[in-house]
């Protein structure tokens, strides 16, 4: 029998085919890493699309990806038990050495001042109300 495949996972594997031009064999979801193991035959057919820029192949290969793919959650070994065992311990996912850790400090986004308000500008006048001349009314009124 067989685990349905989580979505999550299946958006990560298709999120590194698009970045990276490559087919995966571990991706890292919700800080959790998993490795994944194809079918030949998809995993082939998957890197002859990329090859070829094939994006409607992709697709297709993408929908049947479920059916395709399993994935097994990698455990990591604590510390202790690491180093007992005479493995040195993986670095995990999220680590950063100290010093970058202290440059991150020290750069902090500025806070932008918002935007100034425009100083309100004199009132218009309004337009003097348009006259017509006194000429043009009586030669219109000669006319009738």
């Amino acid at each position: 029998m067989t685990q349905p495949v989580d979505s999550s996972i299946l958006h990560e594997i298709v999120r590194v085919i698009e970045s990276r031009r490559k087919v995966p064999e571990k991706v890292v979801v919700k800080s959790r890493e998993y490795v994944l193991t194809y079918l030949e035959d998809h995993r082939r057919r998957l890197e002859e699309a990329l090859q070829r820029y094939d994006g409607d192949r992709l697709n297709m290969l993408y929908g049947q990806l479920a059916s395709k793919i399993k994935y097994q959650l990698l455990r990591r070994l604590p510390g202790r038990a690491a180093e007992v065992m005479g493995v040195a311990p993986g670095k995990k996912a999220g680590a950063k050495p100290a010093a970058a850790k202290a440059a991150a400090k020290t750069v902090t986004k500025k806070k932008v001042a918002p935007k100034a308000k425009k100083a309100p500008s004199a009132k218009r006048k309004p337009a003097p109300p348009r006259v017509k001349p006194k000429a043009k009314k009586a030669a219109s009124k000669a006319r009738k």
